[in-house]
């Protein structure tokens, strides 16, 4: 297509192009996924009336759209970090458990205790330590109801027992 009205198509393409891409940044700052939506589906609408009216150019066509939204959400992205907003939004610093961040809190003294399994341990199930149930998970085996088992290991929330061979 040649002329005034090829020239007025490239530039509908474009603006359809660009306007999907500003949608899907602003997605971003106002999330619910409509903006979102309507950015990716323009997006989509430049490529079909692109590669609709210039046949001959399809591959370059698909290709700059894939290439320019790939470069769209990077530097959206890059330019996101640098806002107010984005500073509010990414996780700048890690939480680190030597700094006092755990998810849950360990109970140490847990280490070497022997218990009773309430429910059956395959391999997640109930013991009691004392008068305490704790939520624990076997080495691996199966351990049924009323035997008597060790902790070996904890780590967080995580209790691992081992169950004692009588003998």
């Amino acid at each position: 297509m040649s002329g005034h009205g090829g020239r007025q198509m490239i530039l509908w393409v474009l603006l359809f192009f660009i306007a999907g891409i500003l949608l899907v940044f602003a997605e971003f700052f106002l999330p619910g996924l409509v903006l979102g939506a309507i950015g990716g589906v323009l997006i989509v609408i430049s490529a079909v009336l692109g590669v609709y009216h210039y046949p001959d150019y399809t591959l370059f066509i698909i290709l700059g759209e894939l290439i320019g939204t790939c470069v769209g959400i990077v530097l959206g992205f890059w330019v996101l970090s640098r806002t107010r907003a984005g500073n509010l939004i990414m996780l700048r610093d890690a939480q680190h458990a030597d700094a006092g961040y755990v998810s849950a809190e360990s109970d140490l003294a847990l280490m070497g205790c022997e218990g009773t399994v309430l429910t059956a341990l395959r391999p997640a199930g109930t013991i009691m330590v004392g008068d305490k149930r704790v939520d624990a998970v076997s080495d691996g085996t199966f351990i049924e109801e009323q035997k008597r088992v060790r902790v070996v290991q904890v780590h967080g929330s995580r209790v691992v027992v081992e169950e004692i061979e009588n003998g």
